[in-house]
């Protein structure tokens, strides 16, 4: 073929490639524009131009994507595989600690434990502390290793725990509980594995029994009483150790409806509280509580005894018991009253009149009926009692009635009763020479018995009683001297006074407590419209306020203790007033003061007491350099 021939067949089918192309143009345009009208104008090489960059943006985005997610769970791989190599180094369950020591322990004894700890893990405990937990009653020792953290919790720094390392720790400590309670220890090892940030406690936990007590307590109480009679509780203490104990505590959680009468030796605080201080070993006392004790018939009255010492100001104890006591009935009833009142104060020179009701409430008739009455203060007189019938013995401070002083005791028959009447007076002066001599109460304890009321078996007898205790307000005592001549607060003008003229005079208010604390003490008193107080009183920082308007003058004192002035000196302030006597006082004595009255709040009876002194004149008789020039003058 030649040349020219080869070029006409090429260029035919370069011809014919042109009219494929260009019908096929056409017929892609025909469908378009069919199915799309909006479209029907696109060519089909636009189309392609725009759609072939989108399919390749497309596919750029994908493989990104592919690559970022491949990166993502490489990296997964990467820190779960780190993890998993970190773990084979360190577990928690490779981390043991142990407590170890007596499960058994007597009370006050010290006693040793030991914290044993293991680290079984490749890695090392970092940051690593020893913290130890105990309840209040135990008391650990001194350990430099150890630093407080309160009454329950101590800790120490340890060192950082190489892997495969082992080590210990001791302390000591007493536990102060009661016989049967348990004392629960705990160790934790707080650590950070060098592997990972955080932080682990690995905790181990003794139970230790208390076993015995140092200090033994027994406690004797009556069975059984009726209600409102007198009970006694009798506890005797003992330290059966040989290790002091020190400031050492007794305290009675009283049943409900119990009145504290007295105790000995005498309470310490409020009515249940005796310090007994210090306890050696082998040494032992007794506190003795006496009061009456009221409830139900068949009621059971349980009282708490507790033996310690204060904590960081929390009562621990060392031991404790109880003892129970029956409320029953009886057949003979008793109930007295004193002026008239079931529940009285006295005061001192108060006339006491006493009467007791008895009767038989069983179904028959009772002989011999004893009534007895045991009254015992120091602050009655008992040169004023006044009897009707019976007799009293000096001795035991008892007074009894029999059938020779009331015929129907020799039978009392059911639902019959009587009537016993006596009086006796309190001292005006009360006995105060010593501290212990406070807060007095007259004790009064009747008792009615007759042989016919049966003893039950294991039971004491129950004879019928009732008690009252009268407790005695404090007297309070004011004294109002007034001088011209006074030694602190200087006077002047003539003497006698004269009309028209001022002269000055220092007034004495000086007062006196017996036999109970008091609280929120004042002396007030008025001066009369003619009277003004100066500046001038002594000492110069006590509390003492003059109102002009109302010309009246309070001393505000405040607490004031027993035996002030008796057995300690008395609060005394002195203060200067002045007068221009008018020409209507010629020849009279001229007023200075008018009523003082000395108040206060009895902190043992709760009641508001009082003293009054009548108002004072130019007549001082205290002053004996006046003599009579007291009477004003022209």
């Amino acid at each position: 073929m030649s040349l020219g021939e080869i070029k006409n067949e090429l260029y035919k089918k370069e011809i014919d490639k042109e009219v494929l192309e260009h019908e096929k143009s056409e017929f892609n345009t025909k469908i378009v524009a069919f199915s799309s009208p909006e479209k029907a104008e696109l060519p089909k090489d636009d189309w392609v131009e725009k759609s072939e960059p989108l399919e390749k943006e497309n596919k750029q985005i994908v493989k990104k994507g592919a690559y970022i997610l491949a990166g993502l769970l490489l990296v997964i791989v990467l820190v779960v595989g780190f993890l998993k190599i970190k773990q084979a180094f360190f577990s928690t369950d490779q981390v043991i600690i142990s407590l170890d020591g007596s499960t058994e322990i007597k009370s006050g004894n010290l006693i040793s434990y030991t914290v044993k700890y293991k680290n079984d893990n490749r890695a090392d405990l970092k940051n690593v502390t020893l913290r130890l937990t105990y309840p209040e009653d135990f008391k650990p020792e001194v350990n430099n290793q150890f630093k407080s953290e309160g009454t329950t919790s101590s800790v120490a720094g340890l060192p950082d725990i190489k892997g495969g390392d082992e080590g210990s720790m001791t302390f000591s400590g007493r536990a102060y509980s009661p016989k049967g309670n348990l004392i629960k220890l705990k160790a934790d090892l707080v650590y950070a594995p060098s592997t990972i940030s955080t932080t682990f406690i690995a905790s181990a936990q003794l139970v230790v029994s208390v076993i015995s007590a140092p200090i033994t307590l027994e406690v004797m109480a009556p069975q059984n009483i009726s209600s409102d009679d007198e009970v006694n509780y009798l506890v005797n203490y003992k330290n059966e150790g040989t290790e002091s104990f020190k400031n050492v505590k007794v305290r009675i959680d009283y049943p409900e409806r119990f009145t504290f009468s007295s105790s000995d030796p005498r309470v310490s605080e409020g009515n249940n509280i005796w310090y007994l201080g210090d306890l050696p070993g082998g040494q032992s006392g007794k506190v003795v509580i006496v009061g009456k004790l009221g409830g139900e018939r068949d009621e059971v009255k349980k009282a708490i005894i507790k033996i310690g010492a204060d904590n960081n100001g929390q009562f621990v104890s060392y031991n404790e018991t109880d003892v129970q006591t029956k409320i029953v009935s009886s057949p003979l009833v008793i109930t007295q009253t004193v002026n008239g009142l079931s529940d009285i104060v006295a005061n001192p020179g108060d006339h006491l009149q006493f009467e007791i009701n008895y009767k038989n409430e069983g179904a028959t008739g009772l002989r011999d009926v004893v009534v007895t009455e045991h009254l015992d203060s120091p602050v009655l007189d008992y040169t004023t009692l006044d009897l009707s019938g019976g007799a009293y013995d000096s001795g035991s401070k008892i007074i009894t009635w029999k059938a020779a002083d009331y015929s129907q005791l020799k039978n009392l028959t059911s639902g019959q009763g009587g009537v016993i009447k006596f009086s006796i007076r309190v001292k005006d002066i009360i006995p105060v020479s010593n501290s212990n001599d406070k807060n007095f109460v007259i004790s009064s304890l009747t008792k009615i018995d007759s042989p016919d009321i049966p003893t039950p078996i294991s039971m004491n007898k129950i004879i019928s009683g009732n008690k009252m205790d009268i407790k005695l307000n404090s007297k309070l005592i004011l004294m109002v001297n007034g001088f011209y001549n006074d030694a602190n607060i200087p006077n002047s003008g003539p003497i006698p006074p004269k009309v028209g003229e001022e002269t000055t005079y220092t007034m004495h208010f000086r007062v006196l407590n017996v036999s109970n604390d008091v609280s929120s003490a004042k002396v007030e008193t008025v001066l009369p419209t003619s009277v003004t107080m100066t500046k001038e009183f002594f000492p110069q920082t006590a509390p003492l306020v003059y109102n002009e308007r109302t010309n009246s003058i309070i001393w505000t004192i405040g607490n004031l203790a027993a035996g002030t002035g008796i057995i300690s000196d008395a609060k005394e302030v002195a203060f200067q007033v002045k007068i221009k006597p008018s020409p209507d006082q010629a020849g009279d004595e001229a007023p200075l003061l008018k009523e003082s009255i000395f108040s206060a709040n009895d902190l043992f009876t709760e009641e508001n007491i009082s003293a009054k002194v009548e108002g004072k004149s130019t007549h001082l008789l205290e002053d004996a350099a006046l003599g009579t020039n007291y009477k004003v003058v022209n």
